[in-house]
């Protein structure tokens, strides 16, 4: 017989300690197990009730009830859902309480010595976030009307809703105080720097003003033996650019950081009056506090100068380029063409990812590019030229094979170029062995079968003999102050530089060598004299009692330490040269050696800090100077330079080689610029 199915009882709605749960007739006990699963989400806003033996569903805002049979679906709780007045209520509520709770929220958790852990809180801080859009003004070259764009506020506002716009004059307050701040360090790690600095400078031109500026860039190795690299100013030259004029505005710049007396190379670039400012220059200067009283103070920019000698030689071979410019600008006319000449280059094979591209008047190495990209597509003009009767300037046979042994020749140009651009901090050292071999293949070209390419050869060893006069003796000190090298590297090369003379020039290097070993042992006794000669005289007047026999001491202890300079000197010279390795760090070498070479590591310490050259990576190739767009004519020269000046301090912090090297790509904009001028730029760009 089977048993009958238990009734359930409603227990009374009144009984809040059992509302809504079930009485089993056969156990006697209460059951809340609920009858069904509630899948819907709407069931996080309602709570499902029997009341009276109806199955109600209960707000939980307002405490209204609805009906909640199976058969009557969610739809009317939905709708009750979106005009219940109480859970709206309760929305907006919830919201501002996370507002609150985001503005002290914990941010992390800081543990202590004993063990024990501490949280601690975030709090909105509007000056913090101005000085935070200030850096990143600097940092990534905003314009300073990114304050005033709708969506910028926006955002900030969605991420902190007590977020309050701020105007241009504001964000310009607070980079100006940036670069107070940051400039104060600069002169303040530039005064307690005990080594001597290198000056680099360059000029940048604005169009349709009368107004340039003068990057001043200072290198030094600081105490940690760590080559620096620090942007000193951007100062505003007023037209025309005399030699007095820049001479005035530089030393004025270098007296203000109070390195006047610390210097030890200006490295500049071609410019005409650059020759004659150096001497106006001279003259204002102590020749005490120079090496060797100016002798090597005056270094011209490799880089321009090997720029402007290879841009010298290639116009003298300029119409056998012009063929191939005039092929090269014919078929990148117009997207058509491109098109046409795309498709035999891929009937024909060809699967050369390089475009044609056409040289730039102020770059050389775009017209290597240009003929190394053309010889690869060399058939395709050949073809072309039978298919195409508009095309009429096919270079000839010969024009090709120049070309190839051009591409060639400059090749080697353009790897020396490349090494010197891209190394981070390049230290002194590292050139002489590349402008040596620059030298010589030079000479190669004199051997070449083409009266074009002897032609160019001549004319551009003849501009590189005016360089090399000026620039060999500072590189082959800093040679020789490579423990790898040292003098053997110079006895190598120069035989086959110099041919029968170069013993002369041998001993010529290490002359130089050693006198400026001597004169950094007198500078170092003379700072010491006024501390120790009353403590001398006194120690010498107790063995001497007459005094023509102490000066005799005294200058008797010059000697001995002349000839410990002697002894220093001859010890590192003639010690076995370390073996070649590339990733040799010379600056710990000095750093681990200076209780062995006290007076060879300051002038190590010196010399290798110095670059041979001004420009960065960015116009390395290029013999225009430096230029700042359009969009600068109407900032302010105060504000241009603290962008500049601090974009590149901030930069360095973070290991950014282009910021201390000063690439000078920047496009910072002035106040009357608007979003659309800056979409512009950023399309040209």
């Amino acid at each position: 017989m089977s048993t009958p199915t238990p009734t359930p009882i409603v227990v009374d709605d009144d009984d809040s300690s059992h509302q809504g749960a079930v009485y089993n007739a056969n156990c006697g006990k209460i059951s809340s197990k609920p009858t069904g699963r509630l899948k819907s989400i709407v069931w996080q806003h309602f709570e499902r009730k029997e009341i009276n033996g109806v199955q109600k569903a209960v707000c939980n805002y307002c405490k209204n009830r609805l009906v909640a049979r199976s058969t009557d679906g969610t739809r009317h709780l939905r709708d009750h859902m979106k005009v219940c007045v109480l859970r709206r209520q309760k929305v907006i509520t919830d919201r501002r309480q996370k507002d609150i709770t985001q503005y002290a929220m914990p941010l992390r958790t800081i543990k202590h010595d004993q063990g024990k852990t501490k949280s601690d809180a975030f709090c909105f801080d509007p000056n913090v976030t101005r000085k935070k859009i200030a850096r990143m003004i600097i940092m990534h070259e905003y314009p300073l009307s990114v304050v005033d764009h709708e969506g910028f506020n926006d955002v900030l506002s969605s991420l902190q809703p007590l977020w309050k716009p701020v105007s241009r004059d504001e964000i310009k307050k607070e980079i100006m105080d940036i670069y107070e701040y940051e400039r104060a360090k600069k002169v303040c790690a530039l005064d307690c720097n005990q080594s001597r600095i290198a000056i680099t400078t360059k000029m940048w031109t604005v169009e349709n003003q009368s107004v340039g500026y003068m990057a001043v860039t200072a290198h030094f190795i600081d105490d940690s033996w760590t080559l620096q690299s620090h942007l000193l100013r951007f100062i505003p030259v007023s037209t025309p650019h005399t030699a007095e004029v820049v001479c005035d505005t530089l030393l004025h710049c270098l007296m203000d950081h109070n390195i006047d007396r610390k210097l030890s190379a200006l490295i500049v670039d071609n410019c005409s009056y650059n020759e004659q400012m150096i001497q106006y220059l001279l003259l204002k200067l102590r020749k005490d506090d120079l090496i060797m009283h100016g002798q090597l103070f005056h270094i011209r920019c490799f880089v321009d100068t090997l720029n402007l000698i290879v841009k010298d030689g290639l116009s003298v071979i300029s119409d056998a380029i012009a063929k191939i410019r005039d092929s090269v600008s014919f078929w990148s006319e117009s997207s058509k063409r491109m098109e046409k000449f795309e498709e035999i280059a891929h009937l024909l094979g060809i699967t050369s990812d390089r475009k044609l591209v056409l040289d730039c008047a102020a770059s050389w190495n775009s017209t290597y590019l240009m003929i190394s990209t053309a010889l690869q597509y060399k058939s395709v003009f050949s073809l072309l030229e039978q298919h195409d009767g508009q095309y009429g300037c096919l270079p000839s046979e010969k024009d090709w094979e120049l070309a190839h042994i051009l591409e060639e020749k400059l090749k080697s140009l353009d790897d020396v170029t490349q090494l010197f651009s891209n190394v981070k901090y390049p230290t002194s050292n590292l050139f002489f062995l590349h402008v040596c071999e620059i030298r010589l293949s030079l000479d190669d070209w004199l051997s070449s079968s083409f009266d074009e390419i002897k032609k160019l050869g001549r004319s551009m060893i003849e501009n590189f003999e005016k360089y090399w006069k000026d620039i060999h003796g500072i590189l082959a000190v800093a040679c020789v102050l490579d423990p790898r090298y040292k003098m053997k590297l110079i006895e190598y090369y120069f035989p086959m530089l110099f041919g029968g003379d170069f013993s002369f020039h041998v001993q010529r290097v290490h002359s130089l060598f050693k006198d400026l070993a001597n004169e950094y042992q007198s500078k170092c006794q003379s700072s010491n004299v006024n501390s120790d000669l009353d403590s001398s005289s006194a120690t010498l007047s107790e063995f001497c009692p007459y005094k023509k026999h102490a000066q005799f001491m005294l200058g008797f202890q010059d000697f001995i330490k002349a000839k410990q300079v002697q002894s220093e000197l001859d010890s590192y010279l003639g010690e076995n040269v370390l073996p070649l390795t590339e990733d040799f760090d010379i600056l710990g070498w000095w750093k681990a050696n200076m209780s062995r070479y006290p007076t060879l590591s300051k002038i190590a310490r010196d010399i290798l800090a110095i670059p041979v050259s001004t420009v960065g990576s960015g116009s390395a190739f290029s013999t225009s100077g430096g230029f700042v767009s359009p969009h600068h004519r109407k900032l302010d020269p105060n504000t241009l330079e603290a962008l500049m000046c601090s974009q590149s301090w901030l930069r360095g912090y973070l290991g950014d080689l282009e910021s201390t090297s000063f690439s000078g790509n920047a496009t910072f904009f002035d106040e009357e610029n608007d979003h659309e001028e800056y979409q512009e730029v950023c399309r040209e760009s």
